[in-house]
């Protein structure tokens, strides 16, 4: 197309030319450019081009009719309406550049006879609907970009690979800290200073259009040294297996159909200073929540995250692997070692960048079997001072009133409490 509107400009600076006939170029020219614009915006036709043109497509092509039309004696007398004033126009255009310039003419009508340029199976008189003429174009166009895109690739050496939705991503941290527990913290543990250590991988798909799907491990263990207990040389300070999973489908904009998934228990036996008996072990609890509801997960700037989901429909089970009568005493388990409970969760997740280098993380869940109530309320404040040393202050907050009346504090009722401070090395992946 740029070559034919190139030589259109040729014809319509071609002096011979009465300003009749250059009207009739510089129309077709500015037809060709129009639908060349059109084109090239979404493969969308925005104008058309008389038929009567088709000879000024190329006129590279000596056409041997147009010299026959103007050196014919009668040539004025056979213009009798719109359409032979054109095709005459048209013939003085042609002629006039195969006179002007004789080096654009490279091939003949003739040696074009034996080819079959247009094959039409439709009677002649039959018309093409404009849909038609629009899939064709849109096929040819798509066609040709597909084959122009290919041949680029194959020069430039460029490798294309189907695109990989998962994103996956660790944090390994060992850190120094102090603790401090209330008295009726529900795994017990004692005010000390302990070293922690912690391992965090994620596992994330996104086709950024219908589907998300988050999984996340979260491994922390750390020990504490007990210079005032007699029974123990040293006690665990944090201990924790949390295993979450969550499914979801784009509803609407930032809403999405969710199931989610969560497990949660921990590595070794829990006790409390100068006390023998214990208070959990592995898989007592295993605490293991199945949901279905809503989530609300926007787009934030600058790696924020925030998420909020809403579960009506909430599933619990809670098993005690341990047969130890004072850990099923703790969980209000008396000579059972299973329970199911069916509820509503809420849950929210976030991480906010506050400054630079400086994090918050929150976690935040809402149980309810509408007979008891379980939350925490989880907040850690980061501060990366290089790539592999940081500092890290953690609060939790929890309330659970499916305990023995025992276990309530006069202070703090059902809530319970734990705080620490690390600094130590951190390491992501």
């Amino acid at each position: 197309m740029t070559k034919a509107i190139t030589l259109v400009m040729l014809l319509t600076g071609a002096s011979a030319l009465h300003a009749q006939d250059t009207d009739v170029v510089r129309s077709f020219a500015s037809s060709l450019t129009s639908m060349k614009q059109g084109i090239s915006q979404n493969y969308r036709r925005s104008s058309s081009v008389s038929p009567y043109y088709f000879r000024l497509l190329d006129p590279g092509v000596y056409n041997s009719s147009a010299a026959k039309h103007v050196m014919a004696l009668n040539s004025e007398e056979s213009v009798q309406d719109s359409r032979d004033l054109l095709n005459a126009s048209i013939d003085k255009s042609l002629i006039d550049l195969y006179l002007k310039n004789p080096s654009k003419v490279e091939y003949s009508d003739e040696q074009l006879k034996e080819e079959e340029l247009v094959s039409i199976a439709s009677p002649a008189d039959e018309v093409i609907p404009d849909s038609k003429v629009e899939e064709i174009l849109n096929k040819d166009l798509q066609e040709k970009a597909a084959t122009e895109i290919d041949d680029s690739i194959g020069d430039i050496g460029l490798k294309v690979e189907k695109p990989n939705f998962w994103k996956y991503k660790g944090e390994f941290s060992l850190q120094f800290s102090q603790n401090y527990f209330s008295d009726n913290w529900y795994k017990g543990g004692n005010n000390n200073q302990n070293l922690l250590s912690a391992i965090i991988l994620e596992a994330n798909y996104d086709d950024t259009k219908r589907i998300s799907w988050a999984n996340k491990l979260e491994l922390r263990l750390g020990f504490m040294t007990t210079t005032s207990d007699t029974c123990h040389t040293f006690l665990t300070s944090n201990d924790k297996i949390d295993l979450t999973s969550k499914l979801g489908i784009k509803a609407k904009k930032s809403w999405f159909y969710t199931v989610s998934f969560e497990a949660k228990s921990q590595f070794l036996p829990g006790y409390k200073t100068n006390d023998r008996r214990r208070y959990s072990s592995f898989l007592s609890p295993l605490d293991v929540y199945l949901s279905v509801g809503m989530d609300f997960k926007p787009a934030l700037k600058n790696g924020n995250e925030f998420s909020l989901a809403l579960l009506p429909i909430s599933y619990k089970m809670r098993y005690l692997r341990d047969h130890d009568e004072n850990i099923h005493s703790v969980y209000n388990m008396v000579g059972k070692d299973c329970t199911h409970d069916i509820g509503s969760k809420i849950e929210m997740n976030s991480k906010l960048k506050l400054a630079k280098d400086f994090f918050w993380k929150s976690r935040f869940y809402y149980f309810t079997a509408y007979d008891y109530a379980e939350s925490e309320w989880e907040n850690s404040f980061q501060y990366q001072f290089s790539k592999y040393i940081s500092a890290e202050v953690y609060t939790l907050w929890r309330f659970d009133d499916n305990r023995d009346r025992k276990y309530y504090d006069d202070n703090l009722g059902y809530f319970q409490f734990k705080e620490y401070f690390t600094l130590g090395l951190t390491y992501a992946f």
